[in-house]
């Protein structure tokens, strides 16, 4: 991942990433993630994002901020929750080059994004508002996974309605 290549953060920056490592809750992101456990499997879904999925322990009761980055960062477990709630979108996981897992590290890259961007679209279309979404740098170079678990609780709320 790109965060991996940033200089160190200094003065008023470094404050600003300790604030928001400060407001993860650990627990809570192991609550979303134990959500999106108990769905059941859409049948015919791709082997991608089961292997995704099942790299999440059955049991998590907390999680720090690097794990949860690295169980949703590459999109795949965000694309099994948006089959598991829709899912009529199962046939276009299936068919969008997006959705599938590219050799070559250039293109997966891309993709990770595209994929965290289309479940951004995602949230907005089941009615999750945009003032609790997150931006797609905030996952994917772990700089606001807070607001990533405040997103998913809000679409927890979106669901049950």
């Amino acid at each position: 991942m790109a965060a991996n290549l940033r200089a160190e953060k200094v003065g008023f920056a470094k404050q600003a990433a300790e604030r928001m490592a400060a407001k993860f809750d650990g627990e809570e992101a192991a609550k979303t993630l134990r959500w999106i456990l108990q769905f059941p499997t859409p049948t015919g879904i791709p082997s991608q994002f089961l292997c995704a999925v099942d790299k999440i322990p059955k049991d998590i009761k907390s999680v720090d901020m690097n794990q949860y980055a690295d169980y949703l960062y590459n999109g795949l477990v965000l694309g099994y929750l948006m089959a598991c709630i829709k899912p009529d979108l199962l046939s276009q996981l299936k068919t969008a080059n997006t959705w599938k897992v590219s050799a070559a590290a250039p293109f997966e890259t891309t993709r990770q994004r595209e994929r965290i961007g289309l479940f951004l679209k995602f949230l907005s279309e089941v009615g999750v508002p945009t003032t609790s979404q997150f931006q797609t740098d905030q996952l994917y170079e772990k700089t606001g996974l807070a607001q990533v678990v405040i997103a998913l609780n809000h679409l927890a709320m979106a669901v049950k309605k």
